[in-house]
């Protein structure tokens, strides 16, 4: 919670010769329903903003791990169109500073085993590495995990429900990486057991909550009304204010704190004066748009060849 009154506050105090003050307006923000995820994109896309003479690059990806999938490409145009002086990563948080040791760390090991155009560690590599390359400053975007479960409980949520959702979240990358074959996949046991038990480090909870992969799968069951096996589907992680499951609307909790904070990290970045790279996932952007639009104006370009912008955003 520092560094979020921290930045905040920092909003204040950029000096006037900056350039245009931007306020932040987390009201704004969309909320991830069916109606907004009927107009999503199908794939990766961007949206670009000009301020003064700074850009903003928000590039909703399509979460990847093939390296000639659209959402590579994309961040390899962002690199190739803009001098990027910031870059937000989803999945990491921001209190661990600029250019992060375990970030990179992450980055390059996951380069090192790429194999075939396949990178098991997704689209972080690319947009990690190639900030590094570009000399500029590479960030996580997420609020740290006390804040999000002071946000949740907030909301009338349990400590089970929230380590239930951090550990179910899992699952959809752990398909996209082969390590199952699908949520039935008995090998998930062992997998389940060491997510919770590096979740409860994560939001500071005792080992006597979600014990071990069986009180999991109750947990599981009780909120959504079914045993987990092959029909698990990736929309029960997501956000869905008006979702079916019952894991929808513990996301949807989530998403308003992730969301509101990256909105006030952005716009910080933006009144320092830099051009900022955001790689977050496609619904993202969708929720991100309307508060964007709204503080920003609109955007110079919208659309999934980022090689097109020079002359639309006068780079």
């Amino acid at each position: 919670m520092r560094h979020m009154l921290m930045m905040a506050a920092a909003l204040f105090v950029v000096a006037a010769c900056e350039g245009t003050l931007l306020r932040p307006a987390e009201y704004k923000l969309g909320s991830w329903t069916e109606t907004l995820r009927a107009a999503q994109p199908d794939d990766a896309y961007a949206a670009v903003y000009r301020v003064d003479d700074r850009h903003l690059v928000f590039l909703g990806a399509k979460h990847a791990n093939r390296t000639d999938s659209r959402t590579f490409r994309l961040i390899e145009e962002a690199y190739a169109s803009f001098d990027i002086d910031t870059v937000i990563v989803e999945g990491f948080p921001t209190s661990r500073g600029p250019n992060a040791a375990r970030l990179i760390a992450f980055a390059e090991e996951g380069k090192a085993r790429e194999a075939d155009g396949f990178q098991q560690r997704g689209e972080t590599v690319p947009a990690v590495l190639g900030g590094l390359a570009e000399g500029a400053t590479v960030w996580g975007g997420e609020p740290d995990d006390s804040d999000v479960k002071e946000h949740v409980i907030a909301q009338g949520y349990s400590e089970r429900d929230l380590l239930g959702f951090y550990t179910l979240r899992s699952i959809s990358q752990w398909i996209r990486e082969q390590r199952i074959d699908n949520a039935g996949d008995p090998a998930i046991g062992p997998l389940l057991d060491a997510e919770l038990v590096r979740n409860r480090e994560r939001l500071g909870l005792d080992a006597t909550v979600l014990s071990d992969a069986d009180a999991w799968h109750d947990w599981y069951r009780s909120v959504n009304a079914r045993p987990l096996d092959a029909r698990f589907s990736t929309e029960e992680a997501g956000p869905l204010a008006d979702g079916p499951y019952g894991s929808n609307a513990i996301a949807a909790a989530i998403s308003k704190a992730r969301a509101a904070y990256l909105h006030r990290l952005v716009i910080d970045h933006l009144n320092r004066g830099e051009t900022v790279l955001v790689v977050f996932g496609g619904s993202h952007l969708m929720i991100h748009r309307p508060v964007l639009d709204t503080v920003l104006g609109s955007p110079c370009y919208s659309g999934d060849v980022l090689s097109d912008v020079v002359s639309r955003c006068g780079i």
